[in-house]
C-alpha cells in the first residue's frame, strides 16, 4: 500500500514497476496530470479528500505500474546493429587483406591498429546505442560549449597532415549533431532564439575552417541549412512559419553568395574546379591523383585482379590506396562487383535508417537522426566520387577505412540508434518547464468495482 493515498506516494509507487529508467518521467509525468485533473473535477464537486479519492479512483499502483511497464520498453534495434558490425568488420577484414603483402614506408599501415579500431569501434557504437538523446537535448548548450573547446584543442595539439590537424577532424564531423542538439535547445525563444540558432553556427564553421577541414565544414553547412528549414517550417521558435522560412532562406541565400565570391574570386577556386572537371590539363599536379585513378578504372575488370602496367606497384602509385582511395584498392584488386556491392549494402543501410526517421514521432529524434544521415552519406558520396577520378573533397568511405573515422562514424550510428530504441517514450522536452513533453498521451480507463 502506497502512503498515505497521495499523488506523489502513487506516483511512486508507479515508478517503481517500470524498470526502464528513461520511460519513468514520462509516464510518471502524464500520470500525474491525469491526477490531479482528477483531484481538481472531485474538489470542484465539493468532495471531501479529492486527492485521496483520485488515486483511488485510479485503482492499484502496482497493477498499474505493470501494464505500463510492459507497454515502454526499450526496442532493441538488432537489425540495424548488426548490419553496421558486419559492414565494419567487413571492412575491416579488406583493409588486413588487401594491405597485407604492400611494402611501402609511405603508407599508413598497422595491421593491429586496424583492428583494434574495429574494436574500439564496436565500443563507440554500442555507447552511443545506450545514450539518452533526451538527456543530451537537455545539456545541449553545455555540449555545444565542449565541442567548442574541444575544436580549439585539438586544432593545437593534434600532429599536422598535408596541413590539417588530423585529429581535429574527426572532432569537426561530430559538429552537425552538436548543433543540431544547440538548435533544439533555441526553441520557443522567438526572434532571439531565431537569431541565437543561426549564430550557433558560426563558430562550429570557424573551428572546421581553422583545422582546416573542408568536408566537414560542408557537411555543417548542409544539416545546419536543413534542419533550420526544418525547423522554420514546423515553427520551432514561434515566430510563424512564413517569417522564419524567409529569414532562413533569405540567409541561405546571402552566405551561399558570399561563399561564391570567396572560391571563385580567386583563382585557386576556378583552378580547383577545371582540375575536378579536367583533370588531364594538369595530370603531374592537382590532377595527378584523379587521372591516376582513372587509369586505375581502366584496366580494372568486373570481377578479378585488374591488369597494372606500371614499372612501380599499384599501392606506390596511387597516393591514399588504403584509406581516401581505398574503394579503388578494392576496384582493381577485386573487380567492380564487390565495389557496387559494398556501395549497395552501405546505401541499404542508410535507407532502411532513413526510413524508419521518417517514422518517428519526435522532433528531436528526427533532428538527430536526420543529421547522422547528412554526415555519413555525404562521406560516402565524396568518397564514391573521388575514386571515380573526380576529385574534389578527399574523404575515406565509412566504416571501410579502418581508422578513427571508423570509430567515428559508427558512434554517430550508434547515437541514431539509440533514438529508435527509445521510440516508445518519444518526446520533446521544453527547457523552460524542465519536463518532456510526448507527443501521445497515455489511454487511462477507469473502473469502479
Amino acid at each position: 500500500m502506497w502512503q498515505g493515498k497521495t499523488i506523489d506516494g502513487y506516483l511512486e509507487a508507479v515508478a517503481e514497476q517500470i524498470k526502464w529508467r528513461r520511460a519513468r518521467p514520462v509516464v510518471t509525468q502524464e500520470l500525474r496530470q491525469h491526477l490531479e485533473d482528477q483531484r481538481d473535477a472531485f474538489a470542484a464537486e465539493g468532495q471531501e479528500n479529492p486527492e485521496q479519492l483520485a488515486v483511488e479512483e485510479m485503482g492499484d499502483p502496482v497493477a498499474i505500474g505493470a501494464q505500463l511497464d510492459g507497454l515502454h520498453r526499450p526496442r532493441p534495434q538488432w537489425g540495424l546493429l548488426m548490419g553496421t558490425i558486419l559492414l565494419a568488420l567487413l571492412g575491416t577484414v579488406l583493409q588486413l587483406w588487401l594491405t597485407a603483402t604492400w611494402e611501402n614506408p609511405n603508407l599508413d599501415l598497422n595491421p593491429l591498429r586496424t583492428e583494434g579500431v574495429f574494436v574500439l569501434g564496436c565500443g563507440a557504437l554500442l555507447l552511443g546505442y545506450f545514450l539518452d538523446d533526451a538527456r543530451l537535448a537537455r545539456h545541449g548548450r553545455i555540449i555545444y560549449a565542449g565541442a567548442l573547446v574541444a575544436g580549439v584543442v585539438a586544432a593545437a595539439l593534434s600532429p599536422q597532415t598535408y596541413g590539417a590537424a588530423t585529429y581535429a577532424r574527426y572532432v569537426t564531423l561530430c559538429y552537425p549533431v552538436v548543433y543540431a542538439l544547440w538548435l533544439y535547445t533555441c526553441r520557443k525563444k522567438g526572434w532571439w532564439g531565431l537569431v541565437l540558432a543561426l549564430g550557433g553556427g558560426a563558430p562550429l564553421a570557424w573551428i572546421c575552417m581553422r583545422v582546416p577541414h573542408m568536408l566537414g565544414l560542408l557537411l555543417l553547412l548542409v544539416s545546419g541549412f536543413a534542419l533550420m528549414l526544418a525547423a522554420a517550417w514546423n515553427d520551432w521558435f514561434g515566430v510563424g512559419k512564413r517569417k522564419g522560412m524567409l529569414l532562413v532562406l533569405t540567409c541561405g541565400v546571402l552566405f551561399a553568395a558570399v561563399a561564391w565570391m570567396v572560391l571563385f574570386g580567386f583563382g585557386y577556386g576556378v583552378q580547383r574546379l577545371q582540375v575536378f572537371l579536367y583533370p588531364e590539363q594538369d595530370p603531374m599536379g592537382m590532377g595527378y591523383q584523379a587521372c591516376t585513378i582513372r587509369d586505375v578504372l581502366d584496366a580494372s575488370r568486373w570481377l578479378g585482379e585488374g591488369t597494372w602496367n606500371s614499372s612501380l606497384p599499384f599501392e606506390r602509385m596511387v597516393p591514399g590506396c588504403e584509406a581516401d582511395a581505398f574503394l579503388t584498392t578494392i576496384i582493381y584488386r577485386l573487380g567492380w562487383g564487390p565495389f557496387l556491392a559494398i556501395v549497395l549494402l552501405f546505401a541499404g543501410l542508410m535507407a532502411w535508417l532513413w526510413c524508419r526517421c521518417l517514422k518517428h514521432r519526435s522532433q528531436l529524434g528526427k533532428a538527430v537522426i536526420l543529421t547522422v544521415l547528412v554526415v555519413l552519406c555525404g562521406q560516402a558520396l565524396c568518397s564514391v566520387a573521388w575514386n571515380l577520378g573526380y576529385a574534389l573533397y578527399a574523404s575515406n568511405f565509412p566504416l571501410m577505412a579502418g581508422n578513427w573515422n571508423t570509430v567515428v562514424n559508427m558512434g554517430l550510428i550508434g547515437l541514431a540508434l539509440s533514438v529508435l530504441r527509445g521510440e516508445s517514450i518519444a518526446g520533446d522536452y521544453d527547457r523552460e518547464e524542465k519536463t518532456w513533453l510526448p507527443r501521445y498521451r497515455l489511454n487511462i480507463h477507469l473502473e469502479k468495482c
